[in-house]
């Protein structure tokens, strides 16, 4: 089953926002890209996060997920060393504990700061 939500806006390629196969949602790469204005929103790592963490709920709610629902979670960030410390504090704001198991590597991503993409159970399979 394909995912798609407004609160994310129209894929910019052929992509889905998420795919749901069996008892997991597979999402696609989320940025810090408003849908409304076509921009990225946020200049901070911190902000950027917190966005890309917005955008993903809508996801995850859309698919009947939630951020307890993680099982695993893989992050690209724009400059890893610059901005690794930021991204860990709000990720440990933002996800509950315990925390799934995560990947985070430095990738070219250009205008962003952060682009992530996760795995997660659903109805009620976690």
């Amino acid at each position: 089953m394909q995912v798609k939500t407004i609160s994310v806006g129209e894929s910019v390629a052929a992509y889905s926002h998420g795919k749901v196969v069996g008892d997991l949602l597979f999402t696609s790469g989320i940025t810090s890209h408003d849908p409304v204005t076509g921009q990225v929103r946020g200049e901070t790592i911190e902000e950027q996060t917190r966005y890309s963490f917005e955008l993903l709920e809508s996801i995850l709610d859309a698919a009947g997920s939630s951020l307890a629902d993680l099982v695993q979670v893989q992050v690209f960030l724009g400059d890893i060393e610059a901005d690794y410390a930021g991204f860990n504090a709000t990720y440990a704001e933002i996800v509950p504990a315990p925390f799934p198991p995560r990947a985070t590597v430095g990738a070219t991503l250009p205008g962003y700061r952060i682009e992530m993409l996760v795995t997660a159970a659903v109805n009620g399979a976690n």
